[in-house]
């Protein structure tokens, strides 16, 4: 576990001397995330889903990917076409997104806060390692967030073409960050279902997939989702709390709240409700990451404690989930493996 935790530790330093500095900086996030790039980056066969794209991407020569996005796959051929190893291709596309990711955080001033206090330490690990479709997805929602969908509505619907064709389902987060965000924009929830039911209808085969690989896979036990719940409570707590500080409507709270209650019923009967789970804490940390607009124009120490508390339970979380899958499977993340290649020179 000390090969993780070390290298968040590491980041967390450079969070503190970012926020003693009072604000984000650019050299000092980068630098103290190396470690954690360098972890996902020269990994062998460890994050769960990585066995399993392995697989898929050694018939990369021959035309074949992993799942039905088309621009995912292009990019694996990209890389493949660099250098002919499935290796070579899964840890370029984690390099790419812990890169865009970071590339985020540094970028905004309140990044060290929400990025370096919540989504690093919760999810950094995951996204990188583990949903890397998603992974890589979240991250272009990132970067498309970083200017209002109304200032730039046309740049903003092109990043959502593009993470779309990376991850068709992280067409949730494009999507539910314009209707909860702004106020009178009910009509994108009717507009979230229309596009489902499209889609569902022009892509039966790759949803039929879906449906029959969710089925097969139940949730272990009621207590499955408890955590990313608590965590979205936790934020929807935040938002109200410190509402004066978020421009984010009322109608914004009523969907996060009605959307956090449905997914935690549906984890109760597929394992599908889990992976939508992480998808709305990852829309409610960036709606308050980029609505966050404080009368004083700083952080207050109240809600910094509060992100740093929120970031605590998210990584509890997942180093829970590393233990509990210890040994299981092709790729657990524990133990950690690093790539054939460095362990045939140590």
């Amino acid at each position: 576990m000390m090969y993780y935790l070390l290298p968040l530790l590491i980041f967390y330093f450079g969070v503190a001397l970012c926020i003693a500095y009072g604000g984000t900086n650019q050299v000092v996030v980068l630098t103290c995330a190396l470690p954690m790039i360098a972890l996902a980056v020269l990994r062998g066969h460890c994050g769960t889903d990585t066995a399993a794209y392995y697989q898929a991407f050694t018939d990369l020569g021959q035309g074949n990917g992993y799942g039905g996005e088309p621009l995912f796959n292009a990019y694996a051929q990209l890389l493949w076409y660099i250098d002919p190893d499935p290796r070579f291709v899964i840890n370029g596309i984690s390099m790419t997104t812990a890169l865009l990711l970071l590339w985020s955080i540094s970028r905004s001033r309140f990044g060290i806060w929400f990025g370096g206090l919540v989504l690093v330490p919760g999810m950094f690990y995951e996204l990188t390692m583990n949903v890397m479709r998603y992974g890589l997805a979240s991250s272009i929602f990132l970067i498309a967030t970083s200017t209002s969908p109304q200032r730039k509505p046309l740049r903003y619907f092109a990043y959502a073409v593009i993470g779309t064709s990376v991850h068709f389902s992280s067409v949730f987060l494009f999507l539910l960050f314009v209707a909860t965000t702004r106020r009178g924009h009910t009509l994108m929830i009717l507009l979230v279902a229309i596009v489902v039911l499209g889609g569902s209808l022009l892509m039966p085969d790759y949803f039929a997939d879906k449906t029959n690989l969710y089925t097969g896979i139940s949730a272990p036990n009621a207590s499955s989702g408890l955590l990313f719940l608590l965590i979205q409570i936790a934020m929807l707590g935040l938002m109200i709390v410190f509402r004066r500080q978020f421009t984010i409507p009322p109608t914004g709270w009523m969907i996060c709240a009605m959307l956090a209650a449905s997914l935690y019923g549906m984890t109760q009967v597929s394992y599908a409700g889990i992976r939508f789970q992480l998808i709305l804490v990852n829309l409610m940390l960036v709606m308050l990451w980029r609505q966050f607009s404080p009368p004083t124009g700083r952080m207050s120490k109240n809600l910094a404690l509060w992100l740093f508390v929120i970031g605590l339970i998210a990584l509890a979380g997942r180093i829970h989930n590393m233990s509990d899958e210890e040994g299981r499977g092709e790729s657990p993340f524990l133990p950690y493996r690093v790539a054939p290649a460095l362990q045939d020179i140590g």
